[in-house]
Formats: structure tokens, C-alpha cells, sequence
């Protein structure tokens, strides 16, 4: 394997070596041609895109030596465009991979290559084999003649000395007997070497008959040993139709040179069926006009090189078109659309909660719930619309001849309504949705490129409005994207330039009036100047994966704050910490807070992790074993925006919280909306049942506060009592409380 970067193939080269394989490593193509100087593979893996000489040319001048022009070469790289591929396969390369590859897709060519060069192997092994036999043949019976034409000679000139002349008779007659026997035993090894072979071979006759076959050749066009005996088989009635050209090309260089260089064409089978075959043969005796022919069968070869055709064009799991393919469709939908005036439609889908079902249940539901979804979308679709699979739960429809955009609307609510069933994947039942972005040709792009971007935005303001719904692009979607392109690509940087700061909101007890706890809340301002919505940044920073460094350092740093409020005597105060779903999953979990702890020298108890109900719903057997022993170190556990999610009773029971945190939704309705009203009271009834401690979120008014205080809510946050401050601010906060300032 040749590559700058070997960690890139890692996988790659470990299922390798474990199924027995070598495995040799170069950096670059100058180390390459080096190594090979010493060591002859069997194959080689060549990336492109290296320093030094790149893998085009690399190949080429291994192509150069006489001892690796054999060796096959694949390319792996990261290089698509079909002028990439040409130039590989020009520079001498057999097969080309593009990165990032399918492991399974990698071992099936290498598998096939490998084998191929080992068959190419085995049929020159056979073909000198057979022409030795042949020059042996040949030689004897050569010498055999000279023996008869020089009795003839030594009769004719002895007659006089008859005694001598009958002892040399008797000799040359033992030499002609020990020369017969060795004709005999030569001919026997030959014939089991012919009959042992499991690549068929024939010999035939100046009159086209086949004389004599083997097993494997008979095997391989069904015909029996009888029929050839009885001269029923005719060499030049076995190729079939359209391959004249090739069989003369190879006639003309049988007679030329003797033999004829192995070539592909096709067979009839005794019963009318075609079967691809590798064919080379010799002349035995030119003057008898009689030779030998090798056939292999290569049905095997062909039927795994139109499966690497297909995966090349179609997604391994679902049997769906790639991206490859959906942009070639895409291309001719788009230009006929140009040629006809018709508009066309892309539809970008995004199953709403995949992942989160995928690492619950693990990757063979998830796999399973991939190929019903690419079911139901078949369905959904007309004939000649395409769909196709990008990759992980991103699909693709491809809508060609569309009237206008209600045509487009209805198809997606086709969509939505087949993915709104419930999907039975073994013993599971789920339940899914689809976010769904339009665009339209030629009014949102021209090209496949723009048509793609446009759909892909307008799916993910689909997701902000609520997942499971369609949205069609529009510029203003443009502008939301771009701005969400420099938000990301500002995130990635915010850490390193300190952009980020921590406000806290006051947790207050609604009986005393007094601080118990203290919520750390993030803040961000983008070159130090321009804040940046919470509730922007943080989805992009859990889709990026952000998520995790930045929700390692608001814990550090909101367990360093409070360090320094406990060395100023309010050892009592407790941190309340937001995770993310993303962040509770990461394997280190447990491990990051346990360091962070044992850093800042928190208390474990005086520690709150607030976590949303959907986290409690995925990976249930796996979060009660993750909670359990959070629990078990100390630390508090609380349910934050409760009432919001679908966790029921028996969920909670299994579950080691000790909060439930009220949506702010719900406690805004007090008093407004009776069904607001009625929730906030259920809860409140259900958690003290629970012996479970709760918190009203977004308390602003007096008669909020009176309400949940008449109904058994012991504690509550919001602008009623404080906004979010800062660390300095939230300091004087506590210093008023010890002067009584706080009342509740």
C-alpha cells in the first residue's frame, strides 16, 4: 500500500493482515519503486495525490520493469472525476477506488484482481508445461525417425557383416524400445497432468475434430467423452458468434510462431448458452496438423466485474443509485428539461432522529429501517423519477417533467404520509420522519451542484421549522445558509480565540426566597463584539460534533466559578450543567466529568446535570446503567424542559433523577391556559408522588410564582428573580442574599 497518509487505509491493511495477507507500507512513490526492488508483490494499493512523484506516475514506471508489468495496480484516492480515472487506468492501473471506500467493495476487487493474477499464473505455468511436453514430443519422434532412417542405412550397408550388424540391431532395437518407454511414461504424466487440471484442455485434429478433452473442458461446455470419441465435437464450431476477428488473429499466429497468446471470447455451450473463456493453445505436430488448447472458464471473473460495475453506479445497502449515478440521471433530467422547457425537481430527504435511533438500537436496525425507507420512497414516485441514496439517512429524488411546484408539494406529502407508518425492524417498532428541502430547475439552479446546494438548504430550514414537513428554496434561504456556512466555520475557531463566556441564572427556593443553585448558560460573541442567538449556534455545533470540546470547557469552567463561590463561602451553592445528547453518548462521558471534577476539586454533590427526555428515550438499557452510576458518585441528575418530550411514568421510575425542570412553555400559561394550567399541576402532583424534587423554568410574573407555590412547586428560575448574568454579577446576587436583600 502506498500512501502519504497510512493511517488512511489502517482499516484496510488490518482485515488484511488478519485474513493471512502481507502487508508492505510505502510513504511515497520514490519509496515505493524502491521497496519493490527487493520485494515482488502480488498487488499493489496506490494512492494518487502524494508528495514527489504522484501515483500516476508511480504506476508508470513500475509499469517499466519487466518483473512488475504483471503485478496489478488499484488506485485509492480521493480523486472522482472521470478524467482521473482515465488517466489511472492509462498509467497502467486495473481498478480505482474512491475515497472514502466500502470496505466490503475494496475486498471484492482485491479479492478478484488477486485471483485473476494468480489464474494468469497458473495457465503460463500450464502453457510452458505443455510446450515443454511438446518439444519433448517432438524431439523424440525426431530422434525416433533418425533411428529408423539410420537402421535402414547401417542394414544396407552391413549386409556382408550380418553378426555384427544383428548384435547393433538388437542394441538400436533396446535404444528404440527404451526411447518408446520413455514416449510412454512421458505421455502418461502428461495425460494426468491434462486430466488433474481443472482448466480445460483439448487436442485436436487437422480435420477440426477434437480427438481427446479433459474433465474440467467437458464440465465446463457439457459434453461427454463419448461424444468427443466419436468425433462429434468440432474445435471450430465451439466459438460463438461476432468473435471472427479474434479467431483469426489467433489462427495467423498459431501459424506463424507455433502458438497463440492467450485471449478472451465466448463459447457455446452443447445446450446454446454462451460462457466467457480465457483461450491460448500450441502446435504439437505441424506436420500431422495437430495441437493443444487450454480454455478457463472466467464466468466467475466477469460476474464479479459486473458487480464492481454496479457498486461503482449503486449504494451496497439499498441497491439505490449513488451520487455518481443520481448526477449523471440528473444531467440528462436537466438537459432534456432545457431542450422541452419543463421544470425539474430536486428533493433532498433527511430522516428526522436516524442517528439517535441508530446508536440506541444499533447498526443492523438502523440498516434495516434504510432499506424499508428506500422501499416506501420507490413507491412514492412515478416512472422515470429517480432516487438515490447520498449516504447515512440522505436521499435523494430526482423529478423530471413536473408540472409546477404543486406537483412537487404533492409527491412530498407522498413521502411524508409513507414515512409516517411505523417501521417493524426484528422485534422493534419505530417511528420516523422525514425533513424535506425543494428546489426546482431551471428557477433555483441551473446546474446539478447548485440544484443540490439549494435543496439541502431548504431541508435544514425544514428541520428549524419543526421536522417532518417539506419547504421549498427560496433567496432568503440562501442568505440563512451563508450565514450558517460563516457561523460554522467561526465556531470551529471560537474556543481558540476565547470568544465564549458563561452567565448564570439564579436557581431560587420559593419558600425561603434564598440562591440554592446557580444554571451555567453559554454565551458567544463572534469576534468579541457580536453576539451570536444561543439557540443558532448550539444546533450547529451538535451537528458538527463542536458540541464536545465546547461542552468539556463550560463544565471546567462553571465547576472553576463555582470553586471560587465555595472558597467565598457559599459551599451550599450548587452548578446546574446542560449536556447534549451528543455529549452524553461520546464514550468518555463518565470519564471527562469524573477528570473535571477530580480537577477543580467540586464536590460531586454539588453538581447538577440537566438532561433533555429524549435522551432518557434512546439507548434505554445503556442511559440507566450511565445514570446509575452518576448517581452513585453523587452527582444530581435533573430532567430539563420536562413535559416537552414523551418519557411516561414507568420511564421515570426506572430512571435514577432527582429533578424534574417544567417547561417554560407550559409555566407561561399559567392562569391564561387551562391546558397549560392543568399540565403544570400534573406535574408538579406526579413529581412529589415520585419523591422527585421540581423546578419551574421562565417564572416572570407574581402570579406565576403564587400559583406554583399553592400547588407544591418548592423552587423555580426565570426573570421574575434574575435574567442570566455574569459571574461578577451573579456575585453580587449572593452577597445581597446574605443581607436578606432577596425576599421571595
Amino acid at each position: 500500500m502506498v500512501d502519504d497518509t497510512p493511517a488512511n487505509l489502517a482499516l484496510l491493511a488490518h482485515v488484511l493482515e488478519e485474513r493471512g495477507d502481507r502487508v508492505l507500507v510505502a510513504q511515497d512513490g520514490d519509496e515505493a519503486l524502491r521497496r519493490v526492488q527487493f520485494v515482488l508483490p502480488d498487488l499493489i494499493l496506490l494512492d494518487v495525490m502524494m508528495p514527489g512523484i504522484d501515483g500516476f506516475t508511480t504506476c508508470r514506471r513500475l509499469k517499466e520493469n519487466e518483473d512488475l508489468r504483471d503485478v496489478p495496480v488499484i488506485f485509492m484516492t480521493a480523486l472522482s472525476e472521470c478524467a482521473d480515472k482515465l488517466a489511472g487506468f492509462t498509467a497502467g492501473g486495473v481498478d480505482y477506488v474512491t475515497k472514502p471506500f466500502q470496505l466490503d467493495e475494496v475486498l471484492a476487487r482485491i479479492n478478484t484482481h488477486l485471483a485473476l493474477r494468480t489464474a494468469q499464473r497458473k495457465l503460463a505455468e500450464q502453457n510452458d508445461m505443455l510446450q515443454r511436453e511438446v518439444a519433448l514430443r517432438q524431439e523424440i519422434e525426431t530422434y525416433l525417425q533418425h533411428a529408423y532412417d539410420l537402421l535402414e542405412e547401417r542394414v544396407a550397408l552391413r549386409t556382408g557383416e550380418l553378426a555384427r550388424a544383428n548384435a547393433q540391431l538388437i542394441a538400436e532395437i533396446e535404444e528404440r524400445r527404451r526411447i518408446e518407454m520413455t514416449l510412454r511414461r512421458n505421455e502418461v504424466r502428461m495425460r494426468r497432468l491434462v486430466e488433474a487440471n481443472i482448466i480445460g484442455v483439448y487436442f485436436w485434429e487437422a480435420d477440426g475434430r477434437i480427438a481427446e478433452a479433459n474433465d474440467a473442458f467437458l464440465r465446463l461446455l457439457g459434453y461427454t467423452q463419448e461424444e468427443v470419441q466419436a468425433g462429434k465435437v468440432q474445435w471450430d464450431h465451439l466459438s460463438a458468434p461476432g468473435y471472427q476477428a479474434e479467431t483469426e488473429r489467433g489462427l495467423a499466429e498459431l501459424r506463424a510462431t507455433g502458438r497463440f497468446s492467450p485471449y478472451e471470447k465466448e463459447y457455446l455451450r452443447k445446450d446454446g448458452t454462451r460462457v466467457p473463456v480465457l483461450i491460448g493453445g500450441a502446435v504439437i505436430s505441424r506436420r500431422r496438423e495437430t495441437g493443444v488448447a487450454f480454455v478457463l472458464d472466467l464466468s466467475e471473473r466477469k460476474r464479479a466485474e459486473e458487480r464492481i460495475r454496479y457498486m461503482a453506479d449503486h449504494d451496497a445497502l439499498t441497491g439505490l443509485p449513488n451520487r455518481a449515478l443520481l448526477r449523471d440521471r440528473l444531467q440528462q433530467a436537466l438537459a432534456h428539461g432545457g431542450r422541452t422547457e419543463t421544470q425539474v425537481a430536486v428533493m433532498f430527504i433527511d430522516l428526522d432522529y436516524f442517528k439517535h435511533i441508530n446508536d440506541s438500537l444499533g447498526h443492523e436496525v438502523g440498516d434495516c429501517l434504510l432499506r424499508d425507507v428506500a422501499e416506501r420512497l420507490l413507491h412514492c414516485v412515478r416512472e422515470g423519477d429517480s432516487v438515490a441514496r447520498l449516504g447515512g439517512d440522505e436521499f435523494v429524488l430526482a423529478l423530471p417533467l413536473i408540472g409546477d411546484s404543486s406537483d412537487a408539494a404533492m409527491i412530498a406529502q407522498k413521502v411524508l404520509d409513507a414515512l409516517d407508518a411505523p417501521f417493524h425492524c426484528g422485534d422493534h417498532e419505530l417511528h420516523v420522519s422525514g425533513s424535506i428541502g425543494i428546489s426546482l430547475f431551471p428557477n433555483d439552479g441551473t446546474d446539478v451542484e447548485t440544484l443540490m446546494r439549494t435543496a439541502d438548504t431548504a431541508m435544514y430550514y425544514a428541520k428549524e421549522k419543526g421536522r417532518a414537513n417539506y419547504q421549498f428554496f427560496t433567496q432568503s434561504l440562501n442568505k440563512a445558509a451563508q450565514r450558517r456556512h460563516q457561523l460554522t466555520n467561526a465556531l470551529r475557531h471560537a474556543l481558540a480565540r476565547e470568544e465564549f463566556t458563561l452567565f448564570y441564572q439564579p436557581q431560587v427556593d420559593l419558600e425561603t426566597g434564598t440562591i440554592f443553585s446557580a444554571e451555567a448558560l453559554l454565551r458567544w460573541k463572534r469576534n468579541g463584539d457580536t453576539p451570536v442567538a444561543c439557540n443558532e449556534f448550539i444546533t450547529i455545533a451538535e451537528e458538527t460534533g463542536l458540541i464536545l470540546p465546547i461542552g468539556e470547557w463550560v463544565l471546567r469552567q462553571a465547576c472553576e466559578q463555582l470553586k471560587r463561590w465555595h472558597e467565598s463561602g457559599y459551599t451550599d451553592l450548587v452548578m446546574a450543567v446542560n449536556l447534549s445528547p451528543r455529549q452524553f453518548f461520546q464514550p468518555n462521558f463518565q470519564d471527562m466529568i469524573i477528570g473535571v471534577l477530580n480537577d477543580t476539586g467540586i464536590p460531586a454533590d454539588r453538581l447538577d446535570l440537566e438532561i433533555t427526555e429524549s435522551i432518557l428515550m434512546q439507548r434505554t438499557e445503556d442511559n440507566v446503567a450511565t445514570l446509575k452510576r452518576l448517581s452513585g458518585m453523587g452527582i444530581k441528575l435533573s430532567i430539563d424542559d420536562f413535559g416537552t418530550g414523551y418519557s411516561s411514568l414507568a420511564y421515570l421510575q426506572r430512571f435514577p433523577v432527582d429533578a424534574l425542570k417544567i417547561d417554560r412553555s407550559f409555566v407561561s400559561g399559567i392562569g391564561q391556559d387551562s391546558n397549560d394550567t392543568a399540565l403544570v399541576t400534573a406535574i408538579i402532583s406526579m413529581a412529589n408522588s415520585l419523591r422527585l424534587k421540581v423546578l419551574a423554568e421562565g417564572v416572570e410574573t407574581l402570579e406565576q410564582v403564587d400559583f406554583l407555590q399553592s400547588h407544591g412547586c418548592p423552587s423555580a428560575q426565570g426573570y421574575y428573580y434574575s435574567k442570566p448574568v455574569s459571574a461578577e454579577a451573579f456575585t453580587e446576587l449572593l452577597h445581597q442574599q446574605s443581607r436578606r436583600v432577596i425576599v421571595a
